[in-house]
């Protein structure tokens, strides 16, 4: 059953510059801007957003990536970098890599699929309804810039998703007027190309971009190649009437290496395993995305419709013990929300309501591999996967006293997931690494199916106080529900037929979090800090199916009984010199610091133990001189703590992969008509060997080969290494 009523927003904004104390023309409770004329009037503007997220009570940020400094955009990591409350792996400038929110997805095992974090392109879902984050679906070139919701702050977006969501908004022919080139290149072989062009004529405006991507990789057999496509037309049918249609399409070819063992990391991490060559593991994905939506404002009042319809396919060989993998699915989704601004007993008012239905049906077939997994070999799974999700919401604002606003809401949730098994071909059994062709996975008789529904009720609420002109100060509590997804459940029943075990079924995660902060600044120096205390109730955890194979070829999610997550995000803007060696030039320094303490809560089996793969401390610091003539130069550190990769604390000093520094360095110029920027930047100057990712934890002795003269024969975790030294440079030229 949908419920709505009154929501809470709770969030921290980006550190941005503050003004005098005023309102803002859009409704604080959602994205539409209204005032104006012509075409694209009711759509956000970053600054409109900036005003915004300062007024809620939250930990929420607005990230610019169309008018940020010069440098390189090639992922998330890249544009979120300097934003408080993200993890993202560093892992060169592909699309994949681990994104967490709050502690969201941890997974000591296995590959991780952004599970707790919600995204949208332009309000609308990116699709994939029943799975967290896909990476690839977002091209950073495309954006305007991003809205972040950490935690269960967003009503409309993230309480649905312990970590929190991302609201990537597209350039427009309004925002990106003009036409523009842009050529990048690097180490390793890395290459970027992008076209771009927008504009308007009377009502109806246009924005089309095409880019290619690339690169070899550090690490041996990690070539990717990107290409993608994206563009939207608005029309401004009436004065307070506006339609805007999104398309999109892309394709990813990437090579897959196999995991390194950590205790061979340092004269290993150029390498990849034998099978990554032999098999030949890559992944290729496709997609193909239509959305539209239609603005209408009636005095007081705005109404919002979206539609969209996504299709994916994935051809996959991840190990030859695993198979070939060919899924595609096919999403749509429509939304409707209504935003009203009035007064009750002469105070400021504003009310939002909608509701969202997002379907998605899939085909998910695996096989055995043939000619060293380069063909289809025999099928062993074939199942029809579809999934519901029902989502309404209502939420409220109210201005108690100048300043100070009281937030209040309710979301409710309903959705389901329902695999229909339709293998018929009986016992195959799995081979081994020594059988002819090498290993291949294996398949009982019996069918693996599933229907289950979920559903909940997320209260909100929460208070944002402007104390002084441009300074505010917010608290709020809030519930998050987070649903298995369907490979959650799928990994579960794969378990239980391999080992004749049955197992408690997975159940959806809750939580409530409370927060305190604090955001704003003057001039010259700006900050955003937010407290957090997370209470969950079975979160969803992976860990290794050592019931199967303790080398941690299957993985298998659970749910602890309860966990806190604790933390302190803190972000610093500053100039605190300027007119230092000319008139307007400035010297600037820009930090972002997360402290994360993420645990069990009594746990029967794993007690108090810290929660694994989330570093406690993390930094990014910047300090740089920027001059009147449009040049500026900067260093910058990134730094994480130590990780523990087992739940229980098992492996000793050996499972702990170390915390690491890097150190890098970054110039670019931008002409003072915008027509031309260029940059050149390092990464990693001082040729660090460090982890970016951990994807197993063997629980038996694993012998590794080492240098000439040195021989390993002990258990240690597997590892992606991160890139070494790496120079890039790019050229933009607008049009």
């Amino acid at each position: 059953m949908l419920i709505s009523g009154l929501a809470l927003i709770s969030a921290s904004t980006a550190v941005a510059q503050p003004r005098t104390r005023t309102e803002p023309s859009e409704i604080l409770l959602e994205t539409i801007t209204v005032s104006g004329s012509g075409p694209g009037t009711m759509s956000p503007t970053f600054e409109q957003q900036r005003e915004r997220f300062l007024r809620r009570p939250g930990a929420e940020t607005v990230v610019d990536v169309a008018n940020a400094e010069p440098g390189r955009k090639s992922n998330l990591n890249d544009m979120l970098v300097r934003t408080p409350g993200i993890f993202v792996s560093e892992r060169g400038p592909g699309l994949s890599g681990f994104i967490s929110m709050r502690g969201s997805d941890i997974s000591i095992d296995g590959s991780r699929n952004g599970r707790g974090i919600r995204g949208y392109i332009d309000g609308i879902p990116l699709g994939r309804t029943d799975a967290g984050l896909t990476n690839v679906l977002i091209d950073p070139l495309a954006a305007d810039f991003i809205e972040v919701y950490r935690g269960a702050n967003s009503l409309r977006y993230g309480s649905i998703a312990t970590g929190g969501a991302l609201n990537v908004v597209s350039k427009t022919g309004l925002t990106a007027p003009g036409s523009s080139v842009t050529i990048s290149g690097g180490s390793f072989r890395n290459f970027g190309t992008q076209l771009e062009t927008g504009g308007s004529k009377g009502n109806v405006d246009w924005y089309v971009q095409g880019n290619v991507t690339g690169s070899d990789g550090y690490q041996r057999h990690t070539r990717d190649r990107n290409y993608r496509f994206s563009g939207n037309i608005g029309i401004q049918l009436t004065p307070n009437i506006e339609n805007r249609t999104f398309f999109s399409a892309g394709a990813t070819r990437q090579d897959l290496a196999e995991t390194l063992a950590l205790n061979t990391l340092r004269w290993t991490r150029k390498t990849a395993p034998a099978n990554s060559y032999l098999f030949d593991e890559d992944s290729n994905f496709n997609y193909q995305r239509l959305a539209n939506r239609t603005t209408i404002r009636d005095g007081a009042t705005s109404y919002e419709l979206g539609l969209y319809v996504l299709n994916t396919q994935l051809d996959h060989l991840p190990t030859p013990f695993a198979g070939i993998v060919d899924y595609g699915w096919r999403d749509y989704g429509a939304s409707f929300r209504v935003a009203h601004k009035t007064s009750i007993a002469g105070l400021p008012t504003e009310f939002v309501g909608g509701v969202r239905i997002n379907y998605t049906d899939a085909d998910f077939e695996r096989f055995q591999h043939r000619n060293n997994g380069r063909d289809k070999g025999r099928k062993i799974h074939d199942n029809r996967f579809t999934s519901w999700l029902a989502e309404s919401y209502g939420e409220g604002s109210i201005e108690l006293l100048p300043g100070f606003r009281a937030f209040a809401g309710l979301q409710g949730v309903f959705t389901n997931r329902d695999l229909n098994d339709r293998y018929r071909g009986g016992v195959v059994a799995a081979l081994g690494p020594t059988a002819v062709g090498g290993p291949q996975p294996g398949r009982t008789a019996g069918l693996q199916q599933y229907d289950r529904d979920f559903g909940a009720a997320n209260p909100k609420f929460g208070v944002n106080w402007e104390h002084s002109a441009g300074h505010f100060l917010f608290a709020n509590i809030a519930r998050s529900y987070e649903v298995p997804s369907g490979a959650d459940l799928s990994d579960v029943l794969s378990l239980q037929s391999q080992t004749g075990r049955s197992l408690t079924p997975l159940r959806a995660q809750s939580a409530w979090t409370a927060e305190l902060g604090a955001r704003g600044g003057w001039d010259r120096f700006s900050y955003d800090v937010t407290f957090y205390h997370m209470r969950l109730r079975n979160e969803i955890l992976t860990r290794c199916a050592t019931e199967i194979n303790a080398s941690c070829s299957t993985t298998v999610a659970f749910n602890a009984d309860k966990t806190i997550h604790n933390g302190i995000e803190l972000g610093l803007k500053t100039r605190p010199f300027v007119d230092v060696f000319a008139p307007g030039d400035s010297i600037f320094a820009n930090a972002v610091y997360n402290v994360t303490d993420f645990a069990f809560d009594g746990d029967p089996i794993y007690g108090d133990g810290r929660l694994p793969v989330i570093p406690k401390h993390q930094f990014f610091g910047e300090v740089g001189y920027r001059h009147p003539a449009g040049w500026f130069v900067s260093g910058n550190l990134r730094a994480l703590s130590d990780r523990r990769t087992t739940f229980d604390g098992s492996g000793g000093p050996a499972f702990v992969v170390p915390g690491y520094v890097l150190f890098g360095a970054k110039a670019g110029w931008t002409s003072s008509d915008k027509a031309w920027t260029v940059f050149i930047e390092g990464r990693n100057l001082a040729d660090r060997t460090y982890v970016a990712e951990f994807a197993s934890t063997p629980t038996v002795p694993v012998v590794q080969s080492g240098p000439p003269g040195r021989f390993v024969a002990r258990t240690s975790p597997q590892v992606r290494p991160g890139d070494g030294r790496a120079v890039y440079a790019g050229l933009t030229h607008r049009f």
